[in-house]
């Protein structure tokens, strides 16, 4: 299995890789919402942050060859189960068809600030 590293605009700040292609699939990392990448201005609330996570992925996929169309599994983690409705109003705005799998959980996530973080896996066919 051939593993490539997806280089995006705004490129991870700590020792991680923002996705990772592989001939078949690719893998998102967890993206946060509370910081906004081109500014560093902080992103308060859990629509925006919810918004800024899925705009993240969706930069990342674009950045392998793929899109959200292609996500076949999420899992999101919620800092406050009382976010989930508001949340989940962000999420399907950006899955409005055939939605991946999904597991939400609720987590105690690295920072006081992060309200939500997603992972993702899409499907990739090389012959794209």
């Amino acid at each position: 299995m051939v593993k490539q590293v997806v280089i995006t605009p705004h490129p991870a700040k700590l020792p991680y890789s923002q996705g990772i292609k592989t001939e078949q699939f690719i893998f998102v990392a967890g993206q946060t919402g509370h910081k906004n990448p081109d500014t560093g201005e902080e992103i308060k609330g859990i629509e925006a942050q919810t918004r800024q996570c899925l705009e993240g992925m969706k930069e990342i996929l674009e950045s392998a060859g793929s899109s959200l169309s292609d996500v076949v599994s999420a899992t999101v983690y919620l800092k406050n189960p009382g976010d989930f409705p508001q949340m989940n109003e962000v999420y399907k705005s950006y899955f409005p068809k055939d939605p991946p799998a999904r597991a939400t959980v609720i987590a105690n996530l690295v920072s006081p600030s992060i309200l939500v973080e997603i992972q993702s896996i899409a499907c990739y066919s090389s012959g794209q």
